[in-house]
């Protein structure tokens, strides 16, 4: 077979090109730290080191939104916090308010300062979220979800936002749940006296002694001469059916019908009344600027205070509950949030090192294969050399 100077001077070349190309892959790769550039490096560690990327930035994004809630929820636990410590504190007073000693401008300095505590829990309904939302925003508000009036509303819709994947990650809290939409009295029913009573006598808040018996209904508790003495009649007003019919009374003994109890104390006459009622709802501030009303009331008889002043106070101790209630659930909320953050950076971690090890270089064996790639380059640079300095007439000589 004939081989001409041609072909042995192109065999020579190919073979430089491909000794410096190796040469350059191991230099390229040892400088960049990554073994697969191209998914023609290796097409099956290149898709798994894709998939691995995509792990990744699904785990950063994740994070990304544990940490916002996580932020949200701490403003949140501490304005709940802030709520607590004024409504206990309101309460404290109200409690004080019902010593006998305590003289009407003791009370006026009472209600001067439920009033600044009052102010105190509208500006913490209104804390902000540092992203131009607010706390309490419900499902989203960019004004101030408190309004600053006398009677201070709620502006957004009523719900919370979510955010992350299954929408498991809270980013607002339901104000109007919160501060608002608070059942009055016990929680199921409230009682009062009518407005037109001549006697003394006066009703407490009551209790429910079996959840399955109540109605919902209305009831009216007139009290008439008996015999022998005052007695009671109960009327269930939203049937017009009697439930009670002339039961002697007894002062501040238990009146229990239809799964409630109440107590009428004092000196109730002949024609006075009180009423039983489902319990509605309203805000914390209504319970508050009540108490502040009532402790600025000098005009009041003993027994119309002492019912009032009960009343204020477990209204106040509903808004208290509900405050408390609310910081639990979003004490919860904190703590999956704290758990999704933690598990982002566990598989962030882990798809991490998994992409390495698909795509990065190990140094020791690329430092050893670009000095064999070297060495094979310098081999074939010295044959290439002494070939095509040769010539037909140095092998005639």
């Amino acid at each position: 077979m004939r081989i001409s100077s041609q072909q042995i001077n192109l065999a020579g070349l190919s073979s430089l090109q491909s000794q410096e190309a190796e040469v350059a892959k191991q230099q390229s790769e040892i400088s960049s730290g990554v073994r697969v550039q191209t998914p023609s490096d290796d097409p099956l560690a290149a898709a798994q080191a894709e998939r691995a990327r995509s792990r990744i930035v699904h785990a950063q994004l994740a994070q990304r939104n544990a940490q916002l809630s996580t932020s949200v929820l701490a403003a949140a636990d501490s304005a709940l916090s802030q709520g607590t410590d004024i409504l206990q504190r309101t309460r404290d007073l109200l409690v004080s308010a019902a010593d006998p000693s305590y003289s009407a401008q003791d009370r006026q300095s009472m209600a001067t300062e439920i009033q600044g505590l009052r102010d105190q829990l509208l500006q913490a309904a209104n804390t902000s979220d540092g992203a131009g939302g607010y706390v309490f925003g419900g499902q989203g508000a960019n004004s101030a979800p408190m309004s600053l009036g006398s009677q201070p509303g709620y502006g957004p819709a009523a719900g919370e936002q979510h955010i992350g994947e299954g929408g498991t990650l809270l980013t607002s809290v339901d104000g109007r749940a919160t501060f608002i939409s608070i059942p009055q009295g016990n929680g199921v029913f409230t009682t009062t006296s009518a407005a037109g009573n001549a006697g003394s006598g006066w009703i407490d808040t009551g209790s429910v002694t079996d959840a399955n018996a109540l109605t919902g209904h209305s009831y009216s508790i007139a009290i008439s001469n008996g015999a022998s003495g005052l007695t009671y009649d109960i009327t269930d007003t939203t049937t017009g059916t009697a439930v009670v019919s002339g039961a002697p009374y007894t002062n501040g003994n238990d009146i229990v019908f239809d799964g409630q109890r109440v107590k009428i104390s004092g000196t109730p006459v002949a024609g006075d009344s009180f009423t039983v009622a489902p319990a509605q709802t309203q805000s914390i501030f209504q319970t508050l600027d009540s108490a502040i009303s009532l402790l600025q009331n000098n005009s009041l008889s003993d027994s119309a205070y002492t019912e009032q002043l009960q009343r204020v106070q477990v209204n106040v101790d509903r808004g208290l509950d509900s405050v408390i209630q609310m910081r639990t659930h979003v004490g919860e909320a904190a703590n999956s949030a704290d758990e999704q953050q933690s598990e982002g950076a566990s598989t962030e971690l882990a798809a991490t090192q998994r992409r390495s090890d698909l795509r990065d270089v190990d140094m020791a064996s690329a430092i050893t294969k670009l000095q064999g790639a070297q060495t094979g380059l310098n081999a074939a640079l010295q044959a290439y050399s002494t070939v095509s300095r040769k010539s037909l007439f140095d092998f005639l000589g």
